[in-house]
């Protein structure tokens, strides 16, 4: 049994679209898989994380974007990197699962008990406390295929058109680029964009529908599929903001 069964979720939530933090009790949760690479430390002990075939216990756990896994922990801190941002190429996600070496997570918590955060703070402490430096320069077809999918969502002969690729080349090539499926990838920023307007005070059927859901079981679906568990128990007791 995991040992978070029976447990609620709660803390705070910080959300952009390409990066996302958590902090505070981690829950009950299904297997589920990020489109994001995720990053999870605990905060007054060691965690577990388990895929189907592995777990690692650690300190703090990297777990790849797509990897279907289930986090054992109490009090933890959780970062998300888009698959496409500048953080993960600079975290050379290879692994599955890896332990990590993190630091000054003190700072980043600290950060987050504050108001009004702006992204770029958080960016900033965030590559700190994983030791990010120097960020491999981005494929400039990537860099237009991302800012198309970020200004909507396009379908794949449109983004496909952008860069001179046939349809099917592009999803070779998307994957290849990103390690994901060019429709993963979407459901992950389409999931994104909803939690932004639930953090800007829209309810929850609203959010669905402005990020593109067709409706809110369809946003529900989506969102424990990637996070183990539905939206009402997930944020129920954390506090969403961005």
């Amino acid at each position: 049994m995991n040992a978070t069964q029976g447990i609620g979720w709660r803390g705070k939530a910080w959300i952009s679209p390409g990066l996302g933090v958590f902090l505070g009790q981690a829950g009950s949760q299904d297997w589920h898989c990020h489109m994001a690479h995720q990053i999870t430390i605990g905060l007054t002990t060691n965690l577990t994380v388990s895929t189907p075939d592995m777990s690692v216990t650690a300190r703090a756990v990297c777990i790849r974007a797509g990897v279907a896994h289930r986090v054992e922990a109490v009090e933890v801190m959780s970062i998300y990197l888009d698959a496409l941002s500048a953080e993960a190429r600079a975290l050379h996600a290879g692994a599955d699962l890896a332990a990590v070496e993190v630091q000054d997570v003190a700072a980043l918590q600290a950060l987050l008990e504050t108001p009004d955060l702006t992204a770029q703070d958080v960016q900033q402490l965030v590559c700190h406390v994983l030791n990010l430096s120097v960020t491999p320069a981005i494929d400039p077809r990537l860099q237009t295929v991302l800012v198309a999918l970020r200004a909507s969502m396009h379908g794949r002969q449109y983004l496909a058109r952008l860069v001179h690729l046939s349809p099917t080349r592009f999803s070779h090539w998307f994957v290849e680029q990103t390690g994901l499926p060019l429709r993963s990838y979407r459901k992950w920023s389409r999931l994104v964009a909803a939690l932004q307007h639930i953090a800007a005070g829209r309810s929850l059927t609203e959010a669905a529908h402005a990020a593109g859901f067709a409706d809110a079981a369809h946003f529900s679906r989506t969102f424990r599929n990637l996070f183990g568990l539905d939206p009402t128990s997930a944020l129920g007791h954390v506090s969403l903001s961005s």
